[in-house]
């Protein structure tokens, strides 16, 4: 069962994107898919804006690159949210990229292009992209890309597609080389139908056959199983790799940083989020440096760190967390930073109603996350498929009791992690 969650994305939809006043200090995050990234710098060095500082090896390769010119002032590798400081010098002085024409890349210098600038699944997951195309001479049936945005309060990735749609449809072109995909779907919720026609129009001027399937105003549409379901028709297995089934889906905040590597010569560095909440003050959605930390992104909008008024969350406020420390930064797959009120109710036991398995899109029963958490029973986590979970928010949204299940559900994996 999907889910109608109301919420202020009317608001900000329609904003112009705004680049946001770089900061004094950039908090450079290491964490990347599966593997953390190995710092190419030592604390002293100055570097130059689009300099690679971090990078990880092997089939997830990752890699990190400077937003600013400056100087590196810590490197934390220990601490809870391992990352390289940068001091800003403000004169965003650029290392120089060798270019190459983009109509006389190959598939391979594409990919290769993508792994070295560092660009990852913008979504949440952070997942590499090269490694997602290299679809290893697969049939690509179905190119589907996410503009579904479901997160209430999230309107980032309308506003790339409805401000930014040349560089969307010719990132489109350029990932097509690789995977030649037969059809190009837009996945937009119906009450976005706006951009049909307007994704249609400017498709045809750059002679690119696209089709759109408006999808339910319903969450967690966005999720990658689900958004497969709604515009194939096909339900492919839990845990399944899109690509064995002929499809690659692709986010629309990956498609613009793509867009930036190849036509703009920049690694991803920014990205574009949406800045809301019943706290917010100049609502929106801005151009952000990767690193930028919380409290200055804050600041910039008029508002102070001040976490006994309200509660921060990096993210949508479904799969998104609150944040406590105001060093805490943008990273690549954060899509918004939200300012709420704080929570009033009180946490109480699990009522077995059964509604939180009513909406889990994946068909879990997260109260039994909760209890064999508690337990520290990692069998039976292991038994009812924790690791199937998408963190999607849904179940900890509809529980009446408020039962902390998406505590249970992150520190339930981080158990079946180091089992």
């Amino acid at each position: 069962m999907l889910m109608h969650i109301p919420s202020l994305k009317s608001k900000t939809k329609k904003t112009s994107i705004t680049t946001l006043e770089a900061s004094p200090f950039l908090y450079m995050p290491l964490q990347a898919y599966k593997t953390p990234l190995k710092p190419l710098v030592n604390v002293g060095d100055l570097v130059l804006k689009n300099e690679k500082i971090a990078k990880s090896n092997g089939v997830f390769a990752g890699s990190l690159h400077s937003p600013v010119s400056g100087k590196i002032i810590a490197i934390e590798t220990e601490s809870e949210f391992p990352h390289i400081k940068i001091e800003n010098d403000f004169l965003d002085t650029c290392i120089e990229i060798n270019s190459t024409s983009v109509e006389h890349l190959t598939e391979e210098e594409i990919l290769e292009t993508i792994k070295n600038f560092g660009i990852e699944g913008s979504g949440g997951a952070k997942f590499p992209t090269h490694t997602k195309y290299n679809t290893q001479q697969k049939n690509i049936s179905h190119f589907i890309i996410n503009g579904a945005e479901c997160e209430p309060y999230l309107s980032a990735d309308y506003a790339v597609m409805q401000q930014e749609t040349e560089a969307l449809l010719k990132a489109i072109q350029l990932v097509q080389k690789v995977i030649k995909a037969e059809k190009i779907t837009f996945g937009i919720e119906k009450q976005h139908k706006e951009l049909q026609s307007h994704l249609l129009k400017n498709a045809k001027k750059l002679n690119i056959s696209i089709q759109i399937k408006l999808l339910p105003n319903t969450y967690p549409q966005g999720g990658e199983l689900q958004l497969i379901k709604a515009v194939t028709g096909k339900e492919l297995p839990k845990g399944s790799i899109p690509a064995e089934h002929g499809i690659t889906v692709s986010n629309v905040g990956t498609l613009w940083a793509i867009y930036e590597a190849f036509y703009n010569e920049q690694p991803y560095i920014e990205r574009i989020i949406t800045i809301s909440g019943e706290k917010a003050i100049n609502r929106g959605n801005f151009k952000v440096a990767i690193g930028t930390p919380v409290s200055h992104i804050l600041e910039e909008i008029g508002l102070p760190w001040n976490t006994e008024n309200q509660t921060v969350i990096l993210g949508g406020p479904m799969m998104g967390k609150a944040i406590y420390q105001p060093e805490t930064p943008i990273n690549k797959g954060s899509g918004g930073v939200l300012i709420l009120p704080n929570p009033t109710n009180k946490r109480y036991n699990c009522i077995q109603c059964g509604y939180c398995t009513d909406v889990c899109p994946q068909h879990l029963m997260p109260m039994e996350f909760a209890r064999y958490n508690t337990e520290k029973n990692i069998q039976k986590l292991y038994e009812f498929n924790l690791n199937d979970c998408i963190e999607c928010g849904a179940c900890a949204y509809i529980c009446p009791s408020d039962v902390p299940l998406m505590k249970s559900i992150v520190e339930g994996k981080n158990l079946l992690h180091n089992a």
